[in-house]
């Protein structure tokens, strides 16, 4: 697998070519998208994560972050957005766009311990749903349980802040309009199987949460960012690195034992 390196980086400090170049893997596996309109919405965003080849250092992927507040109740609530995210075929599975963002939370959680700091994602495509589900462990919507009804307002709350005119507070989707000129996954990226959903009942949940990720549509999610985060996700790394290895070595002792057996 090849490999990659981050680096965050202020949207004000972005090259010409920076934008470019990231224009050039968006539209890849986008549909609906111009240089105009991508550099627009970027333009309202703080900050993004460029994934670089670690040896050409080109741009390979990047996510895009926005710092959002809203009033909820009588409190403002500190959120994170996370907007377009992509990477080049070849590379996915690899992790370091999830340590980077991590990271860039664990920053931000720290300015003020004390206060929640939510992860508001909007989601068309399961995987990056599955980047939130499998490393927080208080997310939500999710298949698990319902969505208790402080998480479902707050959704509503940052969902009608960011998106007033395109979510609906009954499916907790964002639904555009062929106007609006929303970009979609291209149908031959990251496609969903009835395989996939039986075998992963988080993928199912996803696309009945979701029915019509395909057109664009959006499952709008949050996840509560707690200190501990970034320690659960490297052992859960490290416990994946044991059984990989502790795998590999077993089939080499298999493979080992079936020769001593034949020489016999």
């Amino acid at each position: 697998m090849k490999k990659l390196t981050s680096r965050t980086v202020n949207i004000k400090d972005l090259t010409d070519e920076n934008k470019r170049d990231m224009y050039n893997v968006f539209s890849k596996y986008y549909e609906n998208v111009s240089l105009e309109v991508f550099s627009k919405d970027l333009s309202n965003k703080d900050v993004v994560f460029l994934l670089l080849d670690v040896k050409t250092l080109s741009i390979q992927g990047f996510s895009t972050i926005a710092n959002i507040y809203v009033e909820h109740g009588k409190k403002t609530v500190r959120g994170v957005f996370s907007g377009d995210t992509i990477l080049e075929k070849e590379y996915w599975g690899d992790g370091t766009l999830g340590v980077a963002f991590l990271k860039y939370l664990f920053i931000q959680k720290m300015k003020k311990p004390f206060s929640p700091l939510y992860w508001y994602l909007i989601s068309k495509g399961f995987k990056t749903y599955l980047l939130m589900s499998n490393n927080f462990v208080d997310h939500y919507p999710r298949y698990e349980k319902v969505t208790p009804e402080y998480e479902k307002s707050l959704i509503n709350s940052f969902s009608t802040e960011m998106f007033p005119n395109n979510y609906c507070e009954k499916t907790g989707v964002l639904a555009f309009s062929s106007k609006e000129g929303k970009d979609n996954l291209k149908c031959n990226v990251a496609p969903i199987t009835n395989e996939m959903r039986e075998k992963h009942p988080r993928i199912d949940y996803f696309v009945k949460s979701n029915p019509h990720w395909d057109m664009g549509n959006e499952l709008c999610c949050i996840a509560k960012m707690e200190l501990t985060i970034p320690l659960r996700y490297q052992l859960k790394t490290l416990n994946k690195l044991i059984k990989r290895n502790t795998e590999t070595i077993l089939k080499k002792i298999e493979t080992a034992l079936g020769i001593l057996t034949s020489g016999r």
